[in-house]
């Protein structure tokens, strides 16, 4: 039970749990890369909709993105999902690699608006509160391993200043 109440174990697995979800997220986007409606053909035609769908006329958004961002976008958004979802999964670059998945699920925030189902309250369609969850549990990771880090170096000096001084009162 103490092992389950440690911080460190609640970061760890939240972060495998975030990085597999963006690996997985990646593969299914491949998968559906090029059906009716699948991942090419939404993001070389969605609009972007900075408030979403069912907000008053005039607000439906602008776009879609020029094929020279949107091709590109398409095809390689969801390989660096994969790739970076399994190396933050693997505790590698945390605090770069959960950068780059913030700013990648801030795009996904941008593509499908800030309130996309219309309303703050689940209706069944895209949630914005599950994007603002995600970066807000991938930023809890970052500043975690930048603790960690910090931590580590303090301590590494504290054993060598205590070996300094240890050697000192040996003379």
């Amino acid at each position: 039970m103490r092992y389950l109440l440690n911080l460190r174990t609640a970061v760890s697995v939240n972060r495998i749990i975030m990085g597999l979800f963006f690996f997985v997220s990646g593969i299914a986007n491949y998968l559906n890369f090029n059906v009716a409606n699948g991942f090419y053909q939404t993001v070389i035609t969605q609009k972007l909709q900075i408030i979403g769908p069912g907000i008053p006329p005039g607000w439906e958004g602008i776009g879609p993105l020029p094929s020279l961002i949107a091709i590109p976008y398409a095809w390689l958004l969801p390989l660096a999902e994969i790739l970076v979802g399994a190396l933050f999964a693997l505790n590698y670059w945390v605090r770069w690699t959960g950068l780059l998945l913030i700013l990648m699920t801030f795009s996904i925030i941008l593509a499908f608006g800030i309130i996309p189902a219309g309303t703050l309250f689940p209706n069944g369609a895209e949630s914005f509160n599950k994007n603002i969850l995600f970066m807000t549990l991938i930023w809890i990771c970052i500043a975690y391993d930048a603790y960690e880090q910090k931590m580590s170096r303090r301590r590494t000096e504290a054993m060598a200043n205590y070996a300094v001084n240890n050697a000192m009162d040996d003379m």
